[in-house]
C-alpha cells in the first residue's frame, strides 16, 4: 500500500508510482518485498522537488524472518547523459589507467555498493537533458547498498537490503574480491522503518545540478562537532611533531621527513623516497610554519631549522630554467638526471610557500630575496611551457620538456601566478592565470570530474579540483570578475562529492571503533584509492572564504566539519591504536572507512601532509576560535 503527498502548490504530481511535471513524465518508483511480508509505504514532498519515502515493514508472529531481498527505487523516464556515485564513479570512471570500478555494471550485472563507500548513504546521481534525478537512503542500524544502471531509454536508482556488494568487491588499489551479503533477521512484532529521498531538479547546466542532492544531505545530517584539540593544543602537538619527529639531517639535506613508518619495534622516517618539496612531504610549507611559530613564540629553534631547511632547497635544488627540484633523494644519491620529473602539484605549492617564505623571513629579520626569485622562476617557466589556449602541463624533465601534459592538477600552476601579478604587478602573470583557469575548469564542466592529481594513482580524484575552487577565488578578488567566483562554486560543489554527509557506525574490536572516528566531514580520495583522509584541511579556509562572499553558510559549516574531521586521530602523546604509542601530533594518513585496504583500521602511515596543512590554515586565520 502506498500513500502519496505532495506540498500545497507543488509543480510534481503522482499518478499511482508515476512522477510528473507539468504532464511530463519523470520516472516511476520501484519496488520489490519478498512474499509474507507486510509493508506500508509513504511518500511526501518536503520540500519543493524533495520527496522522503517511508516505508514501515511489520513481521507477523511466528518466527523470524530473514530477509534476503528488498528495494527501493526510480527509474527515470529518460535516457542518461551524466551518472555518478559520489566518490565511487563517475560516469563510469573511464578516464585514467587503473583497474577501479569501470562503468556501471560488471560481467552483465549491475556494480553493488555497500553504503558506507560513497558520502551520502547509498547516493546515486543521474541527468538528463531535462531533468535530473538523485537517491539515497537514510542510515539506521540495518545496512544496506545502492546501484545505478544506466540503459538506452532509462536509468534505474536502487537501494538494496540487506547490505552486500557485488558481483565482486574492490578490496584494494586495483585488487578486488568476492562480492559479500550480510544477514538481516527480522524479529517478528517488530516494525522497522526504512526512508529514502528522491530529489529531483531540473536540469539547467549540466554537472551541476547534483548541489541540490548535496544540500538536501548535509541539511538533514548536519549537526555541530567538537574538534580533537583546541586550535593552540593543533599549534603546540604540530611544531613538536615537526622538530622532533620530522626533522633530518641527512648529508647535504636539512629539513622534514615525509613521515614515520612502524619498523616492529618503534616509528621510524621512513627510508624510502623521504623529502619531498610539495604535496606528501611539504617541506617549504612545514619551515615556514616554524618560522610563524618564532613570530608568535619566539623559539629560536623554529627560526633557525625553518631558515636552514628554506635554504637547503634553495642552495642545493633550483635549476637553470626556472624549475626547482620536487624529490632531494636524487641530490644524495646522486640518481641518473633521467628518472627524476617536476610535477605541477609539487611546482604549485614549493612556489606559494616561497613567495610566503620571503614575506616570513623579512619579518623575522632574515632578508630572503632568492625565495623569492625561486618562487618567480617556476612561474616564468609555467608560463614559457603555456599552450595558446592556456593549457600548462603536469609534468616535466629536468631540462623542461614535457613527459605528462595531461590531468586537471596542471592547474596547481594557476594560484602562484596570481600571487606573482599581485607582488610583481606584471600583467603577465594575470594573463596566464586567466587563460590558464578557463582552460582547466572546462575539464570539470564538461566531464564532471578533475583528474591526476593524488600522484600515487593517475585516475579521476579530489585533489586535482582543489587550485580550481583557490584560482577561482583569487581571480575574483583579482579582477572583480563574477565568473571566477560562479567557476569557484562549481568546484566546490564537486569536492563536495567527495565529502561525507554521514557517520557510518564500525564494529566493536575494528581499529576505526576504539579511536572512536566520526567520517561526518571527512573527504576520500579517488575513485582508485576508497578511503578518507584529512586532505580537505587544504582549503577549508577557501570554504570559509566562499561562504564570507556568497551569504551561505553551509560552505563555513562544511569547512568547520572538515578541520574538526582532520583532527581525529592527532594524538597527544599519549594515544595508542593498535597497541602502538603514537608520538605527539602525529596522525594517520588513512582511515578506512569501507571493505578496502583493511576494512574498518587505519594506515599506520604518519605522513607530514596533515600537519603541514593544519599548521598552514593556522598561520592564515587571524582568529583561531574560528577552529574551536
Amino acid at each position: 500500500m502506498m500513500k502519496f503527498k505532495t506540498m500545497p502548490g507543488s509543480k510534481y504530481e503522482w499518478n499511482e508510482t508515476k512522477l510528473h511535471c507539468g504532464g511530463e513524465p519523470i520516472g516511476t518508483l520501484l519496488s520489490e518485498v519478498q512474499s509474507g511480508i507486510q509493508c506500508l509505504d509513504e511518500i511526501k514532498e518536503i520540500e519543493s522537488g524533495v520527496f522522503e519515502w517511508t516505508r514501515c515493514i511489520t513481521i507477523p508472529k511466528g518466527e523470524p524472518v530473514r530477509i534476503e531481498q528488498l528495494m527501493m527505487g526510480f527509474q527515470t523516464a529518460y535516457p542518461t547523459t551524466y551518472g555518478m556515485i559520489p566518490a565511487v564513479t563517475y560516469n563510469g570512471n573511464e578516464w585514467g589507467k587503473g583497474l577501479e570500478p569501470k562503468g556501471f555494471e560488471k560481467e552483465g550485472k549491475a556494480w553493488v555498493f555497500a553504503y558506507h563507500r560513497t558520502p551520502i548513504a547509498g547516493a546515486t546521481y543521474s541527468e538528463g537533458t531535462k531533468w535530473t534525478v538523485a537517491f539515497f537512503g537514510k542510515q539506521n542500524e540495518i545496512g544496506f547498498s545502492c546501484s545505478l544502471l544506466p540503459e538506452k531509454a532509462s536509468t534505474a536508482h536502487h537501494l538494496i537490503w540487506p547490505l552486500q556488494e557485488t558481483p565482486i568487491s574492490y578490496v584494494g588499489r586495483d585488487r578486488y574480491g568476492d562480492g559479500y551479503r550480510e544477514q538481516w533477521i527480522a524479529e517478528p512484532e517488530l516494525e522497522y522503518r526504512l526512508t529514502a529521498y528522491l530529489v529531483i531538479e531540473p536540469f539547467t547546466k549540466s554537472k551541476a545540478a547534483w548541489s541540490k542532492m548535496l544540500d538536501t544531505a548535509w541539511s538533514l545530517n548536519f549537526r555541530e562537532q567538537k574538534a580533537w584539540h583546541s586550535p593552540d593544543k593543533i599549534w603546540e602537538l604540530g611544531v613538536q611533531y615537526v622538530k622532533d619527529s620530522l626533522w633530518a639531517e641527512d648529508g647535504l639535506f636539512r629539513g622534514f621527513s615525509i613521515g614515520l613508518k612502524w619498523n616492529g619495534e618503534m616509528w621510524a622516517q621512513r627510508k624510502t623516497s623521504r623529502y619531498k618539496i610539495g604535496w606528501t612531504g611539504q617541506n617549504i610549507s612545514l619551515a615556514n610554519s616554524l618560522l610563524y611559530d618564532y613570530l608568535i613564540n619566539n623559539d629560536s629553534s623554529s627560526l633557525d631549522k625553518g631558515i636552514a631547511a628554506l635554504d637547503t632547497w634553495a642552495q642545493y635544488a633550483r635549476l637553470d630554467n626556472g624549475l626547482i627540484r620536487c624529490h632531494f633523494d636524487y641530490l644524495l644519491s646522486c640518481a641518473p638526471d633521467a628518472r627524476e620529473i617536476q610535477d605541477a602539484c609539487h611546482l604549485g605549492a614549493a612556489a606559494m610557500n616561497f613567495f610566503e617564505a620571503f614575506e616570513l623571513a623579512e619579518r623575522c629579520g632574515r632578508a630572503k630575496p632568492e625565495y623569492k626569485e625561486i618562487a618567480v622562476g617556476i612561474c616564468d617557466f609555467a608560463i614559457s611551457c603555456q599552450s595558446p589556449e592556456g593549457k600548462i602541463g603536469k609534468a616535466w624533465s629536468n631540462r623542461g620538456i614535457s613527459v605528462d601534459s595531461e590531468g586537471t592538477i596542471g592547474s596547481s600552476l594557476i594560484p602562484p601566478l596570481i600571487k606573482a601579478y599581485k607582488m610583481t604587478q606584471e600583467n603577465k602573470y594575470l594573463e596566464a592565470a586567466e587563460n590558464g583557469y578557463t582552460f582547466y575548469i572546462q575539464d570539470l564542466l564538461k566531464d564532471g570530474f578533475t583528474t591526476a592529481g593524488a600522484l600515487d594513482t593517475y585516475c579521476i580524484d579530489k585533489e586535482s579540483a582543489i587550485p580550481l575552487l583557490k584560482a577561482g577565488l583569487a581571480l575574483y578578488e583579482a579582477t572583480n570578475n563574477a565568473q571566477y567566483l560562479q567557476w569557484a562554486e562549481h568546484a566546490s560543489w564537486y569536492l563536495a562529492t567527495w565529502q561525507w554527509h554521514q557517520t557510518v557506525r564500525y564494529p566493536e574490536g575494528s581499529a576505526l571503533h576504539a579511536l572512536a572516528y566520526d567520517t561526518f566531514g571527512g573527504t576520500s580520495v579517488s575513485t582508485q584509492h576508497h578511503h578518507i583522509d584529512p586532505y580537505a584541511l587544504d582549503y577549508v579556509l577557501d570554504w570559509f572564504k566562499l561562504g564570507e562572499i556568497t551569504g551561505d553558510q553551509t560552505w563555513i559549516q562544511r569547512a568547520k566539519a572538515a578541520w574538526v574531521n582532520g583532527t581525529i586521530g592527532v594524538s597527544d602523546g599519549t594515544l595508542e591504536v593498535s597497541g602502538k604509542p603514537r608520538p605527539a601530533g602525529s596522525q594517520d594518513e588513512g582511515f578506512f572507512h569501507t571493505r578496502w585496504g583493511m576494512p574498518f583500521d587505519v594506515s599506520e602511515w604518519l605522513v607530514a601532509w596533515p600537519t603541514a596543512f593544519r599548521l598552514e590554515t593556522l598561520r592564515h586565520t587571524k582568529d583561531w576560535s574560528l577552529w574551536k
